[in-house]
């Protein structure tokens, strides 16, 4: 069925749930992490979430079947053949152990592409104290139609820019094994078949199980923060386009381009996330940085 373009405007159920230390520190295990930051709960402060990390409470309202996407007009074969397309996080505050989070959605755009049918998202979420995040999300479902015409009713903020040329780019390597999907998956509670059972991802028309989009765009936040020194609990924006997918197992290879530092202090660090065949997973991708 196509995707219903009358569904842009549509606001989703909010979802409400506690994020306690075990969620948070299941998140940060998910990727591989050792720092004290995300595990030790006698810290002064208490532990840090990963900068990634709001995507789970997301997933939670998005693949809740009381929320409202049924709207769409999706078949569950055609949801599966959802894939991330494109993500910019702003993070507000960290968000505290044992919060009450709620998470609202608005759906902002549908569109036709070459590949499929495109929708932007507007996603928040908020605790009694305000604010934590904000997320503009586009999802493609593969060779899915749009009924009626394109239609935008919130244009996302603009994104920093493409990195200029450099010559002094750095590279890295990140091993991603086998279990790797299973593991994110399951603590980070981002389950989705294409990307832990072969059946479903070759009838999604993927050539094997997958990593997911956002792992591969957090592996890359994680090399540039070592590679530059940073902490995390600096991260206040972060942002990429996803491309070509990442089979398991692989080696992906993240390179920082540039680095663009603002008179306050802020620096936004360019990046991408290259595959195991040298094609772009992670495309324009930033995390812009507190001083």
């Amino acid at each position: 069925m196509p995707l219903n373009a009358s569904a842009v405007g549509l606001t989703l159920k909010p979802w409400t749930t506690t994020i306690d230390a075990r969620r948070l520190m299941a998140y940060a295990a998910g990727l591989g992490h050792t720092d004290d930051l995300y595990f030790d709960t006698t810290r002064p402060t208490g532990i840090i979430n990963h900068p990634l990390f709001p995507l789970s409470p997301e997933w939670d309202l998005l693949t809740d079947p009381d929320s409202g996407m049924a709207a769409l007009g999706l078949t569950r074969a055609e949801t599966h053949r959802g894939v991330h397309a494109g993500h910019d996080l702003h993070l507000h505050r960290t968000i505290p152990a044992d919060a009450t989070v709620t998470v609202c959605a608005e759906v902002t755009g549908i569109r036709r592409t070459s590949a499929g049918a495109l929708i932007a998202m507007r996603l928040e979420g908020a605790d009694g104290d305000g604010p934590l995040w904000t997320t503009w999300m586009d999802s493609l479902y593969r060779d899915v139609d749009v009924d009626g015409a394109d239609q935008v009713a919130d244009a996302a903020p603009e994104r920093p820019g493409p990195p200029p040329q450099s010559t002094q780019s750095r590279s890295g390597a990140v091993r991603i094994e086998t279990w790797a999907p299973h593991v994110y998956g399951e603590c980070g509670r981002l389950w989705n078949p294409i990307h832990t059972d072969l059946a479903v991802a070759r009838a999604a028309g993927l050539p094997s199980v997958i990593l997911h989009g956002s792992a591969t765009l957090a592996h890359g936040v994680d090399w540039v923060l070592a590679a530059l020194g940073r902490s995390p609990e600096q991260v206040r924006r972060v942002g990429a386009s996803f491309r070509a997918v990442v089979p398991v197992p692989s080696t992906i290879q993240p390179t920082l381009h540039t680095v663009d530092t603002q008179p306050d202090g802020t620096s936004t660090a360019h990046f991408s996330v290259l595959n195991g065949a040298g094609n772009q997973a992670v495309r324009d991708a930033y995390v812009v940085l507190n001083p």
